[in-house]
C-alpha cells in the first residue's frame, strides 16, 4: 500500500469495483511505489491532492495518480 491515504482510497475503490493490480515496483529515481492496474480506472476519482495525467503511451501505462511531489504512483494500463 501506500503512504498517501488519497491513492490508498484510489486503489481500494478499484479492486472493489473489480479491477486487478498488475504489478508493484519502484521506478526510480523519484518515484519510490508504482502500483500499475491491471485496468484503466472503472471511476474518475476527483481528488485535489493528486496530480492526474493521462500519458496514453503504450511503453508505460494508460493514465496515474501521484502524489504531488511524485514519490507515490497509482497507474492504469490500456484495457
Amino acid at each position: 500500500m501506500f503512504e498517501s491515504n488519497e491513492l490508498n482510497a484510489i486503489l481500494r475503490d478499484e479492486l472493489a469495483l473489480g479491477n486487478e493490480i498488475a504489478e508493484e515496483s519502484a521506478w526510480p529515481p523519484k518515484c519510490k511505489k508504482l502500483i500499475i492496474l491491471k485496468h484503466r480506472f472503472i471511476r474518475n476519482h476527483k481528488i485535489t491532492t493528486l496530480t492526474y495525467n493521462q500519458i496514453n503511451d503504450p511503453h508505460y501505462w494508460y493514465a496515474d495518480y501521484s502524489t504531488i511531489d511524485q514519490t507515490e504512483c497509482l497507474a492504469c494500463k490500456f484495457k
